[in-house]
């Protein structure tokens, strides 16, 4: 059995899979399996699997089941000691995953580690350093459109983004799997913060380097993706933030939502807004019952999540709401 269990989601991503697998063959830490989840690709997926990559484990899904469940499959269906999660448009360095698993192994309170990912367009700007959690109750990419040259040390991180992470399996068991209500968008901001929830920490590694078509896969998976953002966004709010955080920073995060929707709604996207909230309302006794899970079994003290947040701020809320009506009107 391996120690690593490398999972791959794929729908109809046969451009990106030879270059994706390719540099996960070159790895310099070998001590691993590639297992491929397809979501009933149409294209020549799989053909290609079979004819070029034989050592490839292959777990072929009769549907569609989005990037959430897709993931969920493949690591019920493993068992090596370390997990890690790659986007099937992505092209990792040599030394990617044995960065991220000497990561884990010299910090054992820490439970997952964030790849340094770089927009593969011009191999010079970050895609995303890890996960940020925002005062007024968002989740973003670390370091998204900065140079990868501010982001050269090791350090602790809200999240890590699923694109290219490893998890600590016992983690993931204790904590859960990703919400399979999401479909996809948000899920790994919303495992993040249960992680945190339950004291396991987030390790930046910026030697685990992957370059990234930012966008590239999940423009297969869903082309209406505004709705799923602006739903699951809210419920990753509503099931992880601790009472007195959301009493505390209440007028950021409603000046945020409401400002957000209407920016949405005034480029057209009225509709899939008013999709959006009427799942949240639909699904609010579900979301409620997965808060109480939750924030039952929580470890960490509030003042300690306080902490991991990033304060955002009016300047940050006046200038991001100032954005969004600019590109409305």
């Amino acid at each position: 059995m391996a120690r690593v269990d490398v999972i791959i989601l794929n729908y109809n991503g046969e451009y990106f899979l030879r270059p994706c697998l390719t540099a996960l063959k070159a790895q310099t830490y070998q001590d691993f399996e590639i297992i491929l989840v397809d979501n009933a690709s149409t294209d020549g997926s799989l053909y290609l699997l079979k004819t070029e990559f034989p050592e490839v484990r292959v777990l072929a899904l009769p549907e569609n089941l989005g990037f959430c469940a897709g993931n969920n499959r493949g690591i019920q269906a493993t068992s090596g000691e370390y997990v890690a999660l790659l986007n099937n448009d992505t092209e990792v360095t040599p030394g990617w995953l044995e960065a991220l698993v000497n990561a884990l192994d010299r910090n054992p309170e820490v439970g997952f580690c964030a790849s340094l990912m770089i927009r593969i367009s011009d191999r010079k700007t970050i895609d995303s350093a890890g996960i940020i959690f925002f005062t007024h109750g968002v989740g973003a990419k670390r370091g998204s459109g900065e140079s990868a040259g501010n982001y050269i040390r090791q350090e602790r991180v809200f999240g890590a983004c699923a694109g290219a992470a490893i998890y600590r399996r016992n983690m993931l068991q204790e904590i859960g799997f990703f919400d399979e209500s999401f479909f996809a968008f948000d899920e790994d901001i919303d495992l993040s913060f249960r992680a945190q929830l339950r004291g396991y920490k987030c390790q930046y590694v910026p030697e685990a380097v992957v370059f990234h078509h930012v966008g590239g896969s999940f423009n297969r998976f869903f082309k209406n993706n505004i709705k799923c953002i602006r739903r699951n966004m809210l419920e990753t709010l509503l099931k992880n933030m601790p009472f007195s955080l959301l009493f505390k920073y209440s007028p950021q995060i409603l000046l945020y939502y409401v400002a957000g929707d209407i920016a949405h709604a005034l480029r057209g996207h009225a509709s899939l807004i008013m999709r959006a909230r009427w799942d949240n309302f639909r699904r609010l006794l579900m979301t409620l019952a997965k808060r109480y899970q939750i924030q039952q079994r929580r470890s960490t003290s509030v003042s300690d999540i306080d902490q991991c947040l990033t304060y955002g701020g009016w300047s940050l809320l006046r200038t991001t709401i100032l954005r969004w009506w600019l590109h409305a009107s």
